[in-house]
């Protein structure tokens, strides 16, 4: 096939009139496939070469002349069974190199040349793409050129020839070339004598396992594994280090508690803090790998936690918390206590002591695992909100204890007992109770930390242990309400949101509102928004709070207009979850009078609005509220239930609607259920339809108009119902211009018409996420068809170049072709475990199968050897002509398809507010969008699109910080982000105010973006400069 295919190239360029490159060919390899010569590997690691003058001569010809690849006959047995292979093999060419390089006074020199050699090669060698036999080559050559060194020479040499070779190995994607640079390095680490380069060789093959560990068979993990355990009696402390890396990312599970646990637990006790906190942290990557750490390690652990370094304090505390969470019910006896604790209990308890520790991290890290530590007993757990009287670490007993302890002594009063809990002047620390000095109020220390950082993890642990404790959520509600009063923002918002997580554990009283309402009024827009999405999922007690929230919610809202949208939002929540609350304050809300009717509200103030939306959300849950509301209130219903659908509900209110209206959204409603199997009907008779030759274009509209009514009903089915939709769509289009493609047409509507085609496919492609397999092939075969039927009539036109089309096909076959090679890999945009894409693997494989035409057109293409416009156009013009139609690929109900809707500016903005600026001028406007369904990797192409009425455009690149993921009561959503920005408007003298329009678009292409939504509209009236004063 062209080598052209490999130049990626737009479908819209020739459409648009983008000139292609001038200097692209379409070259081809030999005319005649029986003549073809043989393709010369192109070699990656070429810059390796710069070592063959430091080889000896027979060896570089062994090198460069073994054409399969193979390792030359002197590295041949690179790993001898007994310890005589290389040795004995290559000593006398090496003894006589090695002369010739360092002998004389010229050896250093030599030394320092080499060196810079290797220095060069590491930052210009590229491993990527690296044939096996290639890699043999590389790795023997590095191989040879290490043992050419005498080892009372410079390290240096060594130390770099080993990170060459680890590199060959971090970027190897094959077991055998693993299993290749493996065999050198225990070879060569086994031989070695020099401290720093065997630190370098542990530190090599942990990088090793780190990328590639997957590809290691397990045989020779277990001989990394034991080579580093030799090293472990290094008397280098830096050798001792990196060996422990390598057992705790080589050593197997089954053979870590046996031979490795114990040995890294003694050198818990090491001379040096770093082998002291290398060994906690090898044993702690065992124990996430899977591997079991005895819960004897416990004391260990707990005695690394004193230590005088917060390296190894650190490490004693995840080891420590690791053992409290996978033995949570293994018993320990507590010396100084004289009793059995669980040992949960006990980590928990020494967990919250690290939250007094004097190292800032060690507080961060500790306030953080508090939170996953909920097996802990309740005693222990709600001790760490609560600070006990304590005299001098003792715990002081109230006259209720000290009578009791006397009546169960039976001993006479003497007064000699008066005063027997004062502080005493010497105290035995072994008397002091675990939960006095551990878990006492360790919550509380977190919270009123000095760092910020300390305090959101705190409030993030409080938090998760609430969710798994209703008991300890109500206990922690007030702790967490003072933290409205922070003085950082982000501990506010985390205090915010972990509040909302408890909600449903908790009910508001009034002295906790009153602290929550005043921070209603923060300058932060995402404190307010989160205070709103708080209080719509937390309850209240009274008919007084609800109407301090409701009261406050209007006063903030006419402080802050822009907050319109959350208010609303929040209102509809506590009128959801207050229906009784709301009834009894109806007639206060809506100002109704028992005697006199009082005049009509306006239906576009925010605040009557609010009042609205509250009662009628109210209404759904206690239709008795409906007969509260005055005449006017009924009207405003249905205005409201068609101008905001989402926030009011569907209510019995007689002239809302029409009956026929309100009985087929009823029927709509309850028909959610069966929208699949609706949806699955639709396409069994577009099936029908393919097969018909008569008036088929009219009966795939039809169900194209199916397909739209399906998503406008159902909202859960909008994805699938959209892209089968645009697919059909874009089927429709190339049903009409094969037709084009058979007779001499007019000229003027294919420009537009294969535009429309195309930005169909490219929105197939680009929008929609959740795809499988089988789904994108059909996306990539209708963008064939489009692209074949581009080059036809582009050709029957011979009013344009027909270069770019021809291009644009043979890169779309070679896309589609490397698609279908690549079955193997995941078939979607969603990640999913291993198992779950092979099984999706398997499945789709049976159903999705290129069909005939694709597989005939990719067939003559690959014959072609001079793909040019003209032959391309021979070959392919009967099968486009007769191309059978595509068949829609099947209902996927995971499919998405991003969306967004514009806040601010307001679509619907008042005719009067015009915004005004001196011509020449900025003015900043506000933008606030909600995105659904965006990937991460679309954010970069997200483009803010400006036109301005004399139809210039600008295009506005958003920063990516101003990308926030949307809260929920259940935390943050996965693809439902916030764009919160400020753009800028400037024009030259208009004679009178005009529209602007801003949209959200998506660049998939130089040159075509893709629109998300429906454009907003600003006035904007630039005035001419005033002269004279």
């Amino acid at each position: 096939m062209a080598l052209a295919i490999q130049k990626p190239q737009s479908f819209i360029e020739t459409i648009v009139g983008v000139p292609p490159l001038k200097k692209l060919r379409l070259q081809a390899t030999a005319a005649s496939a029986a003549t073809k010569p043989k393709v010369k590997v192109e070699k990656k690691l070429q810059v390796l070469a710069l070592l063959d003058p430091y080889l000896p001569a027979s060896s570089n010809v062994t090198s460069s002349s073994s054409g399969s690849g193979t390792i030359p006959l002197t590295v041949a047995v690179a790993v001898p069974s007994t310890g005589t292979g290389i040795g004995t093999g290559t000593g006398t060419a090496a003894t006589t190199s090695t002369a010739a390089i360092n002998g004389g006074s010229n050896g250093t020199c030599q030394t320092r040349e080499l060196l810079e050699v290797l220095v060069k090669i590491t930052d210009e060698i590229v491993y990527e793409n690296v044939q096996i036999a290639e890699l043999k080559e590389a790795a023997a050559k590095i191989h040879q050129l290490y043992q050419l060194q005498e080892r009372d020479s410079d390290t240096s040499v060594r130390v770099k020839l080993l990170e060459l070779l680890s590199g060959l190995g971090c970027e190897c994607s094959t077991e055998e070339g693993i299993i290749i640079i493996i065999d050198y390095f225990i070879y060569l680490l086994r031989k070695e004598t020099s401290q720093k380069v065997l630190a370098q060789g542990m530190m090599c093959l942990y990088r090793i396992g780190q990328h590639r560990r997957q590809l290691v068979p397990l045989a020779y993990n277990t001989q990394v594994a034991h080579l580093a355990k030799e090293q472990l009696r290094s008397g280098s402390t830096h050798t001792q280090k990196n060996a422990m890396l390598v057992i705790g990312r080589f050593a197997t599970c089954h053979e870590s508690e046996r031979q490795y646990v114990w040995k890294l637990a003694f050198y818990i006790d090491s001379q040096d803090s770093g082998v002291r906190a290398q060994a906690l942290h090898a044993l702690l990557t065992l124990g996430e790998r899977g591997a079991h750490l005895p819960p004897v390690l416990y004391k260990r652990a707990v005695e690394a936690m004193k230590d005088d370094y917060e390296c190894v304090r650190k490490e004693a505390l995840r080891l420590v918390h690791m053992l409290g969470n996978r033995h949570p019910d293994y018993v320990i006896n507590m010396e100084r206590q004289h009793e059995d604790i669980r040992m949960i209990d006990a980590a928990f308890s020494k967990v919250c002591e690290a939250l007094c520790d004097l190292s800032l991290q060690i507080r961060v890290l500790a306030a953080e695992l508090l939170g996953s530590m909920t097996h802990v007993s309740s005693e222990f757990l709600n001790q760490t909100l609560d600070k006990k009287l304590m005299s001098n670490l003792r715990r002081k007993r109230n006259a209720h204890e000290r009578g009791a302890r006397l009546v169960t002594s039976g001993e006479w009063s003497s007064g000699k007992r008066w005063a027997d809990d004062a502080p005493q002047e010497h105290l035995d620390a072994r008397t002091i109770s675990l939960i006095a000095s551990g878990a006492c109020g360790a919550l509380i220390h977190g919270l009123e930390d000095e760092f910020l950082e300390v305090r959101t993890a705190a409030v993030g642990s409080m938090c998760k242990l609430a969710m798994s404790r209703p008991e300890f959520a109500v206990t922690s509600l007030d702790f967490l309400v003072d933290m409205f009063n922070d003085e950082i923002e982000d501990v506010r918002l985390k205090a915010i949101y972990s509040l909302t997580a408890i909600a449903r554990h908790i009910v508001l009283r009034e002295d906790q509102l009153e602290i929550m309402l005043g921070s209603l009024e923060d300058y932060s827009v995402d404190v307010r928004e989160g205070l709103h999405l708080m209080l719509g999922a937390c309850r209240v007690s009274t008919q007084t709070c609800l109407l301090m929230v409701v009261q406050k919610l209007l006063d903030v809202l006419a402080k802050y207009p822009q907050d319109r949208h959350s208010t609303y939002a929040c209102m509809r929540k506590i009128g959801q979850k207050h229906p009784h609350l709301v009834m009894a304050v109806t007639g206060h809300l809506l100002y109704v009078h028992p005697f006199f009717e009082t005049p009509e509200r306006d239906v576009e103030d925010p605040a009557y609005l609010c009042v609205l939306i509250l009662v009628f959300n109210a209404a759904e849950h206690l239709v008795p509220i409906i007969s509260l509301l005055p005449t006017a209130t009924h009207r405003h219903y249905a205005y409201l239930r068609d101008s905001m659908p989402k926030l009011v509900p569907q209510l019995p209110i007689d002239g809302a609607s029409s009956s026929s209206t309100t009985k087929r959204i009823d029927d709509a409603l309850q028909a959610v259920g069966s929208s699949a199997e609706y949806l699955q009907m639709i396409l069994n008779h577009i099936g029908e339809i393919f097969t018909k030759t008569d008036e088929r274009v009219e009966l795939l509209k039809t169900a194209q108009s199916n397909l739209q009514r399906l998503g406008a009903i159902d909202s859960d089915m909008y994805g699938p119902s959209n892209f089968l939709e645009t697919f059909l769509s874009a089927q429709i289009q190339i049903e009409q211009m094969q037709r084009c493609a058979s007779t001499q047409r007019s000229r003027v509507p294919l420009k537009e018409s294969l535009a429309e085609l195309i930005r169909n496919c490219l929105k197939l492609q680009h929008t929609f996420s959740g795809l499988n397999y089988g789904d994108i092939l059909q996306v990539k075969q209708l963008r064939l068809r489009a692209s074949a039927l581009h080059l036809v009539l582009v050709v029957r036109d011979r009013s344009q170049s027909a270069l770019g089309p021809c291009q644009m096909l043979m890169q779309t076959a070679g896309d589609i072709s490397a698609f279908m090679r690549s079955r193997t890999t995941s078939t979607g945009f969603v990640e999913k475990p291993p198992e779950m894409v092979e099984e999706d693997v398997k499945l789709k494989l049976k159903q999705a199968e290129p069909d005939s035409f694709t597989r005939s057109l990719l067939s003559k293409l690959d014959a072609i050897a001079d793909p040019k416009p003209g032959r391309v156009f021979r070959e392919i013009l009967p099968l486009v002509q007769h191309a059978p139609p595509l068949s829609l690929p099947p209902a996927n109900e995971k499919i998405r398809r991003c969306m967004a809707n514009i806040l601010e500016p307001c679509p619907l903005q008042s005719q009067d507010n015009v915004i005004k600026v001196t011509a020449g001028l900025i003015a900043a406007v506000p933008f606030v969008a909600e995105i659904d369904n965006l990937l991460e990797s679309q954010k970069a192409d997200m483009r803010i699109k400006i036109k301005y009425p004399d139809q210039h455009m600008h295009t506005v690149v958003p920063k990516m910080t101003d990308f926030k993921p949307i809260m929920t009561e259940q935390g943050e959503h996965e693809t439902n982000v916030r764009l919160r920005t400020t753009i800028l408007l400037s024009h030259s003298v208009w004679t009178e105010a005009s529209l602007v329009e801003i949209q959200l678009c998506l660049a998939v292409r130089p040159g075509s973006e893709l629109e998300l939504c429906k454009p907003a509209k600003v006035i904007f009236a630039p005035k001419p400069v005033r002269r004279g004063i």
